[in-house]
């Protein structure tokens, strides 16, 4: 099976939205080349992904594998390509150093072996820390048991001291405190521990003297509910006669009338007040208006009157017994009881002068509707106050007074003088199970912290007999793992020649230790590994894997990223040489570099394996070897990466150099950008090619950009304003900052003709050279 292309890449990575289209198809050899930043990594980790058979982290993935098409969820199916993948992420899985302060460390080629001797450190970690543990919980619960111990003697120590007097309780010691706390942790339910006039009553119990007994109270009916139900029809009703409008009008005034005439009915001719003589007429027009209904009304509402004050009297009248007259025990509910009483009789009383001022003003108002809520209102109390639901209950019938004043609150007054007169009855029985009582109690108020520091003990033996579980099979797995590491376990003498040939030169070497190696720079272990050193290894090991017998290198697809990081030139040939060697007879070949020197050797093998005759590449033609390399877009502010065919200069010149100068050639011929996208990558090409024209012209002061630029014949402010565009332009990842919009860019064209004029300045010669060739 092989790759023909990557149809489709969407959403990964920073391939937002790439298609083959136009691409030739992937031959048998394919170099694909791109700066750091460009996509590589991207690319060599979907490969890395389809061969750990992982679906990739994001979007959407197609490839096009012997004409059909596999997805990016398809690679966890089973059913992939044979891969093998040298990245990044294969060097970190298969170079493993032994974590810590060990010297000289000891390194584990392969990611199995990795993997296992990962999961040795971590079982030895494991049994250390396990261990400590398990010293720890074992001096815990030794703690945990004596505080327990203690505890107890403490706590039956203060049920001695407490109940004394009594001969069961004079040796109370911490084994009958334990029973005690075993009853009660075996109980279904905990009983209810004592609240305060109990603990009060028993404790009386022991210790107190019996006292007399008291006459159980009795208390008087107040029914306000009929008196209210009759009083608010007195209110509705009204006295029909021949009225005196002005009298019915003022009350007052008729209140003052009616008594005059009664003081005028013994026939009495003329007024006591003013000596005028009586009209007849108006003695018959005035008897008329308060007839006998009037009359009528009037005498109810005298008996209404009477009736309240009556009920006010009933209502005050209470036979509570005296406060001293009882035992102590009982006085706190004594005192909220008699609380009670009086908050009703305040409710009593404020209700009963409402109802007094509704037949005062009935009185003088006969001939008018009144209403009794009106006289209640009258009274200012707040409406939030608990009269209020006094007087629904009342308007709704309920004798208040005998239910919620009388009963309730009466009733807790005999009840307390009842278990007074039983309590003086059987004083000394009540001390003996007071006793009880309160040895209960006494254990209730412990059994929390009891229970807290028992289930710390039995906590604490649970989990030493858990460790001691955990810690059994680790040897075992240590030793199981150990074993699996030394089956795969390559000889040393093998790796140090495989490891020379690689990179040219033998200044490392491989001893074994344990069940990995020591590495070996002359006779002194190598305490630090270079970068390059590790991808060396990595890589020389991953050569090694392509002839491994799950793996059939005739059959199967190579991909190689970037193999050469770091390495000298004379090293990079060395493994160049090597990796052709190992790799030549794979069934496809992927080989993605940003490493020119790399590039350049790749590059002439594919040219003769693929027979392109004088090295030139023909994409339409091709059909061994291909030619690609990666470039990069900006859109809406994001790289977006894509594929292409390798730029003919790159193909056709052993250096770079030739491609970066026809980029800046053709971006300073450029007319006004239209977009950022047409400049993005232009400050990092200008200053590749700055960089390498500086090199040869100016060998000194390399890495001091500015330095080497004042080396340069040119005009100062054309030289500032190339480094500072170079400066804050280059090396962009991502178009974020304010300065970098496209209205900075576009200068662009301008500052790359300013470095061609200062190359062509310093180096006529080799300016017109390269213009010819580009």
């Amino acid at each position: 099976m092989t790759i023909a292309r990557i149809k489709k890449l969407q959403g990964y990575r920073i391939f937002r939205d790439f298609n083959w289209d136009g691409l030739p198809d992937f031959g048998r050899y394919n170099l694909i080349y791109g700066w750091n930043g460009a996509g590589k990594t991207s690319l060599s980790s979907l490969f890395r992904n389809m061969q750990r058979r992982q679906p990739p982290e994001s979007g959407a993935v197609e490839l096009v594998i012997d004409g059909n098409i596999m997805t990016g969820t398809d690679f966890a199916s089973g059913k992939t390509v044979s891969i093998r993948v040298f990245n990044r992420d294969f060097v970190d899985r298969n170079v493993f150093e032994t974590p810590g302060h060990e010297l000289p460390p000891v390194f584990y080629l392969g990611e199995d072996s990795s993997e296992k001797q990962q999961q040795i450190l971590a079982l030895l970690a494991q049994r250390e820390e396990l261990s400590k543990e398990q010293m720890t919980l074992s001096g815990q619960k030794e703690a945990a048991t004596t505080e327990l111990n203690a505890f107890c003697t403490s706590q039956a120590r203060s049920i001695r001291n407490l109940l004394l007097g009594d001969a069961r309780y004079n040796n109370y010691e911490a084994p009958k405190f334990k029973e005690l706390m075993r009853r009660l942790a075996s109980a279904d339910a905990l009983p209810t521990q004592l609240d305060g006039p109990h603990r009060a009553e028993a404790e009386e119990a022991i210790a107190g003297r019996p006292l007399p007994k008291v006459k159980v109270p009795s208390f008087g009916e107040v029914d306000l509910a009929s008196l209210t139900g009759r009083l608010s029809t007195e209110l509705a009703a009204t006295v029909v006669a021949s009225s005196i409008q002005e009298l019915v009008e003022e009350p007052q005034l008729s209140g003052w009338v009616e008594r005059g005439l009664h003081l005028h009915s013994d026939g009495q001719t003329h007024c006591y007040f003013c000596l005028q003589e009586l009209r007849p007429e108006r003695l018959a027009a005035l008897s008329a208006h308060f007839n006998d209904h009037f009359n009528a009304q009037q005498e109810r509402l005298t008996r209404l009157s009477s009736e309240v004050e009556s009920l006010r009297r009933a209502a005050r009248a209470r036979e509570i017994p005296e406060r001293s007259a009882l035992y102590p025990q009982f006085l706190e509910e004594y005192d909220q009881t008699v609380k009670k009483l009086d908050q009703h009789s305040l409710y009593v009383e404020t209700y009963l002068d409402g109802l007094s001022r509704a037949i005062d003003a009935k009185k003088s108002l006969p001939f008018g509707e009144l209403k009794l809520p009106d006289f209640l209102d009258a009274l200012n109390v707040e409406k939030e106050s608990g009269f209020w639901a006094f007087v629904r209950l009342i308007f709704n019938g309920i004798n208040v007074v005998g239910a919620s004043f009388g009963m309730q609150a009466i009733q807790s007054i005999v009840e307390l003088v009842k278990k007074h007169n039983k309590h003086s009855e059987n004083f000394e029985k009540a001390a003996a199970e007071a006793r009880k009582i309160l040895e209960l109690d006494e254990g209730l108020k412990a059994f929390s912290e009891w229970s807290f520091r028992q289930k710390r003990v039995n906590v604490l033996t649970t989990t030493l007999t858990g460790l001691q579980e955990k810690l059994r099979p680790l040897a075992g797995q240590i030793a199981n793992l150990q074993r699996a590491i030394r089956q795969h376990h390559q000889p040393a003498k093998e790796l140090t020649r495989e490891l020379a040939a690689y990179l040219g030169r033998d200044e490392l070497r491989f001893e074994t230790r344990d069940n990995g190696y020591t590495i070996m720079r002359g006779k002194a272990p190598a305490m630090h590994l270079s970068e390059g050193e590790r991808t060396a290894i990595a890589f020389m090991y991953f050569l090694k894997t392509l002839e491994d017998s799950d793996f059939k290198l005739k059959e199967g697809i190579v991909v190689i990223d970037d193999p050469v990081s770091s390495l000298d030139a004379n090293s990079l040939f060395s493994a160049f040489g090597y990796m052709k060697e190992r790799a030549k007879n794979a069934k496809q070949l992927f080989v993605l570099t940003h490493n020119f020197g790399f590039f350049r050797q790749v590059k002439n093998w594919f040219n003769f394996a693929g027979k392109l005759k004088n090295g030139v590449y023909k994409p339409e033609t091709s059909t061994i070897s291909h030619f690609y390399m990666l470039a990069m877009r900006v859109e809406g502010g994001q790289r977006n990466a894509y594929l292409r065919t390798l730029d003919p200069l790159l193909h056709e010149y052993e250096s770079e150099y030739h491609y970066l100068f026809r980029l800046v050639k053709d971006g300073a011929a450029m007319v006004q950008p239209q977009s950022l996208a047409d400049v993005y990558g232009m400050p990092n090409v200008a200053r590749r090619l700055l960089e390498s024209f500086l090199s040869f012209r100016v060998p000194g002061h390399a890495g001091n950009l500015r330095r080497q630029m004042e080396e340069l014949d040119g005009e100062p402010a054309m030289m500032a304003r190339i480094i500072r565009f170079l400066h804050t332009h280059s090396h962009m990842e991502q178009v974020s900052e304010p300065e970098h919009d496209l209205s900075v860019l576009s200068e662009a064209p301008a500052v790359l003709a300013d470095l061609l004029t200062i190359i062509e300045r310093n180096d006529k010669k080799h300016y017109e050279a390269m213009m010819a060739l580009v």
